[in-house]
């Protein structure tokens, strides 16, 4: 069992650092932007350009969030309504394949 080295009485005290929170999810993996939460976003574009493929989220205080893209991809989006538990999807866009930009 390995000792824990004894802080220095002249040294400030270490701040305890927290692990991030995260969720279990029926998706393997889960990615969370807490940076957006609360904000009301003004537009969400997608773009196939060749050079930066990307899914901009622009928010009304003029902040952004941009996921880059894979170029081979296939892309869904649904727009729901949830409650509780349940979604109910109340539009559905057409599948996007790309062609390896």
């Amino acid at each position: 069992m390995k000792k824990q080295k004894r802080q220095s009485p002249n040294k400030p005290p270490r701040k305890v650092r927290s692990i991030p929170e995260q969720h279990k999810s029926r998706y393997s993996r889960l990615v969370e932007f807490p940076e957006a939460r609360g904000r009301t976003v003004e537009r969400v574009e997608l773009s196939t350009d060749s050079d930066f493929p990307c899914i901009s989220i622009r928010f009304q205080d003029n902040t952004d969030l941009t996921v880059a893209l894979d170029p081979w991809l296939t892309f869904r989006a649904d727009y729901s309504m949830w409650k509780d538990g349940n979604q109910k999807v109340l539009k559905r866009w057409p599948i996007f394949r790309s062609d390896g930009m």
